[in-house]
């Protein structure tokens, strides 16, 4: 969990950098089953991320416990039978 706040943390430091990630909604209390969104930001002090969802009609930006939104990734994917995961895009 530690590793994965950091990893995050510090990629979104960088300027042009971006992360990815592919979560379970109603681990995070929304509607659906799994969905890929960007995460724009992180809060030290609160220890939440801030997810842009892509289907921002219906979803608009949320901050999410770190812990949570770690809960949320790792779930499995049915269609897959693998956990789910997160890519840290930089150039």
């Amino acid at each position: 969990m530690a590793d994965f706040r950091q990893l995050i943390a510090d990629n979104l430091k960088q300027s042009n950098n971006f992360v990815i990630v592919n979560y379970l909604r109603k681990a995070i209390k929304q509607e659906s089953g799994g969905h890929i969104s960007l995460i724009a930001a992180y809060d030290k002090g609160t220890d939440r991320f801030l997810i842009l969802d892509v289907s921002r009609y219906k979803y608009p930006p949320v901050w999410v416990k770190a812990e949570e939104l770690w809960q949320a990734i790792a779930t499995v994917d049915p269609d897959g039978g693998k956990t789910r995961g997160f890519v840290l895009v930089s150039r």
